[in-house]
């Protein structure tokens, strides 16, 4: 919803100052034409008259055409106009100024119908101009056209996806052949939504299904209807669906249908909501049998008003979630096609570390990966340098160059740290490590453990418990180093601003604490005034952190040869990391 109001805040000033501007400028240009136009005639005296009024010191100020004009205007000292003959003598200026008369050499005056003339031209520019500009912003000619050709893509060149691609051939098959469907006497869904992460492929898909379909695709975004002038909006709408009915069948694409679609009555933008009821009006004005499919986008699903999203209209809500282990291994051969890749890149492994990536982030961290590879002259793109894109990527930031120029002390403590993050990791969970590394970034990380979680749609209490004692580790394992609370640092400030998230939802949200019981405590009013939440929180995390702090204690020897490791190499693989834990029998 912010983001909706800023979206219209922004479209509305901007359209509102250059409308304000136009209107300043017309307003000036008529003034100046009454001006010029209504200005009274000054009176005509004579010469002989002019003379005793300057020596009469009468005479302010006089404006001359010293060798053209036949006549000249002066002003008397109360301000009154007069024109008398101009006597045209080369010392009549000199003359003037030693009376201390302000002379203004000017060319002669045009003729009035000349004046006139521009003036109404210049007036018409600036009208022709506004009017330009008022037919930007009418929603049926703010762009050219929607995109309506029918897409070369097909949901054959879209890897992985397969409950999704399973669900969508029903509307395939009914784009393809609508009466098949409608002589048996059954409905389409009137409307689509496609909802997830961003970079998950959802205008893909929707560009797909029209593709294997083969049928137009009318596409806009929710932006589009966003207009100053309440009413355009709506109209836009109208307009589009009027475009589509003459195509059909076909699909009409909505993108960002949160920019539009909100929930009415929070803004309080009347223009949102004619929209919304534009858009309602035309859903409700087919039966599903015309061949027309709205399909719309959006990163917030929770946002849209339940009028958009109930039966009958956008009545089926499909997810496009983040890519899976296999998925990401297809989506990864799909963009690595047109690269030269070194034999030892191995996009299995790299689908493995990549977990909770979109199929645009791993576009992104390829590219950047042959970017890396040409800038330090390679000719194909290595496996070290997919992994630097992936290193920049998770932590926001380049590898610092000068990693020697390191604290030696502050790097010890940071190596331990990441062996006790590392250590915590195999000993709680079944979560694998791509790499352990005390590498500094940019974006001022001193060091990482690069944990691939398992992928799993439900989390059990103990492993909740686990992963906040992995994030606490860290920490655990500074104290164990330097024997003192008063010498650990503030590496673990990330760590425990994770730690306190997860603890809260345990607490809060999944029902997992006997005292608070089964109870969803941000559903309740003023929930930050219950101590009990802060009560059983500040117990769970010191249980957790005691527990984690006597487990590396107990096996701090491990912790050491990980550090020294680290310390020497900068960095390890999951492969030599097993191999410590085992020589001291860890697990």
């Amino acid at each position: 919803m912010n983001n909706f109001l800023k979206k219209i805040s922004k479209n509305k000033n901007k359209s509102l100052m250059l409308t304000s501007l136009m209107l300043v400028v017309l307003f000036f240009s008529i003034i100046s034409f009454i001006s010029k136009t209504t200005n009274v005639k000054p009176d005509v005296i004579k010469y002989n008259k002019f003379t005793t009024m300057v020596s009469e010191s009468k005479v302010a100020s006089a404006e001359l055409d010293l060798k053209n004009s036949k006549t000249f205007n002066f002003k008397d000292t109360a301000g009154k106009t007069y024109v008398t003959d101009n006597p045209k003598t080369d010392n009549f200026k000199e003359f003037l100024l030693s009376k201390d008369i302000a002379v203004k050499e000017i060319k002669v005056d045009e003729p009035i119908w000349a004046t006139m003339l521009m003036s109404i031209i210049q007036m018409g520019l600036y009208i022709m101009l506004i009017m330009w500009m008022m037919k930007r912003m009418v929603p049926g000619q703010k762009r050219d056209d929607v995109i309506d050709k029918i897409p070369e893509i097909t949901l054959d060149d879209i890897a992985g996806e397969k409950e999704l691609k399973s669900d969508l051939k029903f509307v395939i098959e009914y784009l393809k052949n609508p009466d098949k469907y409608s002589k048996i006497g059954a409905r389409m869904p009137k409307g689509i939504v496609l909802y997830g992460p961003p970079g998950t492929g959802k205008t893909l898909t929707a560009k797909a299904i029209a593709g294997t379909a083969g049928v137009p695709f009318f596409s806009v975004s929710g932006s589009d209807f966003v207009e100053m002038y309440v009413g355009l909006g709506a109209k836009r709408v109208r307009d589009l669906f009027k475009k589509a009915k003459e195509k059909a069948p076909c699909i009409i694409f909505i993108d960002e249908i949160d920019a539009v679609g909100g929930k009415r009555g929070f803004s309080g933008n009347s223009e949102q909501d004619q929209t919304i009821n534009a858009l309602l009006n035309e859903l409700d004005g087919f039966d599903g049998r015309e061949g027309i499919i709205t399909i719309c986008a959006t990163n917030r699903i929770e946002d849209l008003d339940q009028a958009l999203i109930r039966p009958g209209r956008f009545d089926k809500q499909l997810a496009v979630p983040l890519p899976e282990k296999e998925d990401r291994t297809a989506i990864l051969k799909i963009h690595t096609s047109g690269k030269k890749l070194a034999a030892d890149v191995d996009l299995t492994e790299i689908s493995s570390m990549t977990v909770g990536f979109s199929g645009a982030a791993l576009e992104s961290m390829l590219n950047e990966a042959a970017f890396i590879a040409v800038n330090e002259g390679f000719e194909e793109v290595g496996n070290k340098h997919i992994e630097k894109a992936f290193y920049k990527m998770v932590m926001k930031g380049d590898r610092k160059e000068n990693q020697n120029s390191r604290d030696k002390e502050e790097l010890k403590i940071v190596a331990y740290h990441e062996a006790g993050h590392a250590l915590a990791t195999k000993l709680y969970t079944n979560d694998s490590i791509a790499k352990v590394t005390i590498v500094s970034f940019t974006s001022g990380a001193g060091g990482a453990t690069f944990r691939t979680p398992q992928e799993m749609g439900l989390y059990s209490k103990n492993y909740i418990k686990s992963l906040i004692k992995v994030m606490y580790a860290g920490r655990a394992s500074e104290y164990i180093l330097l024997g003192s609370d008063d010498e650990i640092t503030t590496g673990a400030s990330l760590d425990i601003k994770q730690a306190t998230t997860l603890i809260k939802e345990y607490l809060s949200v999944y029902g997992m604490n006997d005292k608070i019981g089964l109870i969803n405590t941000n559903e309740l009013l003023q929930t930050q005034e219950l101590p009990i939440i802060l009560e059983e929180a500040s117990k769970l995390s010191m249980e957790l952190y005691n527990e984690v702090k006597n487990d590396l204690q107990k096996n701090f020897e491990t912790v050491r040869e990980i550090a020294e490791e680290l310390l020497i190499n900068e960095s390890i693989s999951e492969k030599e990391l097993d191999d410590i834990i085992a020589r001291n029998k860890t697990i």
